[in-house]
């Protein structure tokens, strides 16, 4: 407890002495409350009336030669009386027998009044209060003390006294140690103290002592109490290891709450620097390096794997401030928000980049945790640090990897992927000039080349040197030998995909590369093997494609042929038709994708008169009522002979729907207006144009005006105005029937 705000008693009989007591202490602090009583017979009333609770004082202040009385008498009655107050003798003399007889009565601590004791007697009269305020504090807490009986003793005494005088010792009797070694073999708890009671000299006494300590090993600490004359016994279970020893002699029964006590703290401060000495034995031998800075930065203590992550001997680093790791790669925001967070009384985590004693930068993961003092103050911080420069090397080396395969996803040719390659190695390892080579025939061409490599193409004997050099090499290699690049590194990677050498990444720069740039660079010339035989295999497909989508277009233009041969239409009808209808669908909107199907819609127009009888399809002259509706099932049947046919489907929209009309008067489904597809809008109206301006068997071919008039005037009924608009655009750009032709 501090020493301002204290109230004391002073139990002085010479006033001139306590008068320099009162103004040396108001001296040191003029908080500081001072009650006088002169005499042993006052004292002994006062002390009387103050209550055993609260009695209102601090600490006693007690000469121990008074005129009426001995001051040990009075501190005989404080301790009997249990009154929680710190007792200092204060004594001019009697010698240091005088006063180890009070500190045995129980005084805390005292003063000889010689030389500058009013120097030092706040000192010793305020660290004698706090330890006194621990000592009272520790009683609050239970001690429970195993009683064990050697022979016939006097233990219910000695346990009545303590339960009187000290309530928080609770004493546990075992009637003889026998019994308390077999609760022992059976798991039973041993207490916190080990108090055993010998009658007579016995070695059975010792041999407990041995088992428990030596063969047991009790953690417990042990207190043997013997007879007077029988001190050899405990002086041997001294010897043995037993905390302490009490010969039952006159007054014993007031020092033994002291040596349970003592024993018992003194075990667990044992145990506690043992569990420090073994804490601090982790810390030096822990893997990750650990730094204790006071709350300004300055470093207090570090381990041996902070030598070995930074460089710094503890004797170089303790005393110096944290700022001694920084590297300039953290602004000063950074570390004003670290210092808000702990400061704050919250851990901090996170990543950054620190400085070696010799300069070499590397990346670190810490963990700072504040420390308080007794008061709820920040102290310290203790900060964990690992050295994580390899996994960042390997996390850096993942996204650059990923970020390398995102670029080159999208292309879907060597020539739209090899220019994103070569630019995003170039800018990875800095390099000054940069080449892709391509086999071909077995000899090393120059595909594409940055700067300087371009000159490769002009030097056929070194890319002979090369191909030679990279046939069986299946990582990167130097080949500056073989280019006049003179104090320049030039690096080769082989690109190997389905067991075959694609091509050879060339890279220029003026340093070497490190072994992590080069395991990296190994990685992307895999990745970008795979990437360039991706895209020669899509090439292959495409082209396939195409071949494959040409022959179904020339047989579908054969088909179309064939149906106008069948139905009499003038030569060319599929194909002019075809062409305006495309024309026009173009300029309204439609995709490429889109155009293909209308293309082949419009070619397959009228496929469904495949399933039209001879009879009706080539009759001469007009068809009765029976007759036109089976001609008019032809939609309905192209929809069945091409629904079948998968990259058909998308151009059925012309075939089954290009006889409904805008006003719903149309067939095979009667639809009406938007709900007839637009493709099948507008062929409509070029079908109906194609007819009208052609010779047929029955008529002689319209003129251009009349057709186009005839157009307009069933815009809105027969045709989609919109599409009629557009149609009449198309024709007058035209300017004749060119495409009819």
């Amino acid at each position: 407890m501090p020493l301002h705000h204290l109230h004391l008693l002073l139990i002085e009989d010479n006033l001139f002495d306590a008068d320099l007591f009162r103004r040396a202490m108001l001296l040191h602090d003029a908080t500081i409350t001072i009650t006088h009583i002169d005499s042993y017979q006052a004292a002994y009333a006062h002390l009387s009336s103050l209550s055993t609770t609260a009695p209102s004082y601090n600490g006693v202040i007690l000469d121990l030669h008074l005129r009426d009385g001995d001051g040990l008498d009075l501190l005989a009655y404080i301790r009997a009386r249990h009154l929680p107050l710190t007792v200092i003798i204060l004594t001019g003399g009697g010698g240091d027998h005088m006063v180890i007889s009070a500190l045995k009565a129980g005084a805390d601590d005292y003063v000889i009044k010689r030389d500058d004791y009013l120097d030092r007697i706040s000192a010793i009269i305020e660290q004698a209060c706090q330890r006194f305020h621990s000592q009272q504090a520790r009683r609050s807490q239970t001690i429970t003390v195993t009683y064990v009986e050697s022979g016939a003793t006097d233990s219910e005494t000695t346990i009545h006294y303590l339960q009187r005088t000290a309530p928080h010792l609770h004493c546990v009797p075992v009637r003889s140690q026998r019994t308390f070694v077999h609760a022992l073999a059976r798991g039973h708890p041993a207490g916190d103290v080990v108090l055993i009671d010998c009658a007579q000299p016995r070695l059975a006494m010792l041999d407990l002592v041995k088992e428990l300590l030596q063969f047991r090993r009790l953690a417990q600490p042990i207190i043997v109490m013997a007879q007077p004359g029988n001190e050899e016994f405990p002086l041997q279970a001294l010897r043995l290891g037993v905390a302490d020893y009490i010969i039952k002699r006159e007054g014993f029964l007031a020092q033994l709450p002291i040596a349970i006590e003592n024993a018992h703290y003194r075990a667990q401060l044992h145990q506690q620097n043992e569990r420090l000495r073994l804490q601090a034995q982790a810390l030096n031998d822990a893997a990750n390096a650990i730094m204790i800075a006071d709350r300004n930065g300055i470093i207090e203590w570090v381990n041996p794997a902070f030598t070995t992550l930074t460089g710094y001997e503890a004797t170089e680093a303790i005393g110096q401030s944290t700022r001694l790791l920084r590297s300039g790669k953290q602004d000063r925001a950074f570390y004003t928000a670290l210092w808000d967070q702990i400061l704050a009384g919250n851990p901090w985590r996170g990543r950054l980049i620190n400085r070696r004693k010799d300069g070499s930068l590397y990346h670190e993961e810490m963990t700072i945790t504040p420390v308080t003092d007794e008061d709820g103050m920040i102290s310290h911080f203790i900060a964990i640090k690992q050295d994580i420069s390899e996994q960042v090397a390997r996390e850096q080396r993942r996204a650059t990897l990923a970020a390398i395969g995102t670029s080159l996803r999208p292309a879907q040719s060597w020539a739209e992927l090899t220019p994103i390659l070569l630019e995003r190695v170039r800018e990875t390892f800095a390099a000054e000039s940069i080449a892709l080579l391509r086999p071909h025939n077995g000899i090393l061409h120059v595909d594409i080349a940055l700067s300087h490599l371009a000159t490769l193409e002009q030097q056929p004997a070194v890319l002979a040197s090369l191909s030679d050099r990279f046939r069986h090499i299946s990582g990167p290699i130097s080949v500056s030998d073989l280019l006049s690049a003179t104090g320049k590194t030039v690096i080769g990677a082989p690109l190997y995909a389905a067991n075959r050498l694609v091509g050879v990444l060339l890279l220029q720069r003026a340093t070497p590369l490190s072994e992590a740039e080069l395991d990296l660079l190994n990685d992307i010339a895999e990745l970008s093997a795979n990437a360039l035989h991706r895209t020669d295999l899509f090439d292959q497909l495409r082209a396939a494609n195409a071949e494959l989508r040409a022959a179904y277009d020339e047989t579908i233009e054969g088909w179309s042929r064939a149906l106008d041969l069948r139905d009499r239409e003038t030569e060319g009808h599929s194909r002019r038709v075809t062409e305006l209808t495309v024309r026009i669908a173009a300029r309204m909107g439609f995709s490429e994708e889109e155009l293909l199907h209308v293309r082949r819609g419009a070619l397959l127009h009228d496929i469904g008169k495949m399933g039209i009888p001879d009879a009706i399809l080539l009759k001469p002259g007009p068809l009765n009522d029976e007759e036109w509706k089976v001609m008019r099932t032809h939609p309905t049947l192209a929809v069945e002979l091409l629904h079948p046919i998968a990259f058909l489907a998308p151009a059925l929209d012309i075939p089954w729907c290009h006889h409904e009309k805008w006003d719903g008067t149309g067939y095979p489904r009667g639809l009406r207006g938007e709900e007839i597809p637009l493709a099948a809008r507008i062929f409509a109206v070029v079908d109906v144009y194609d007819a009208l301006t052609s010779d047929r068997p029955y008529r002689a071919a319209w003129l251009r005006e009349r057709a186009l008039a005839y157009i307009r005037e069933q815009a809105g009924c027969h045709f989609d105005p919109r599409v009629v608009k557009v149609f009449e655009q198309v024709i007058a750009e035209m300017g004749s029937n060119d495409i009819m032709r």
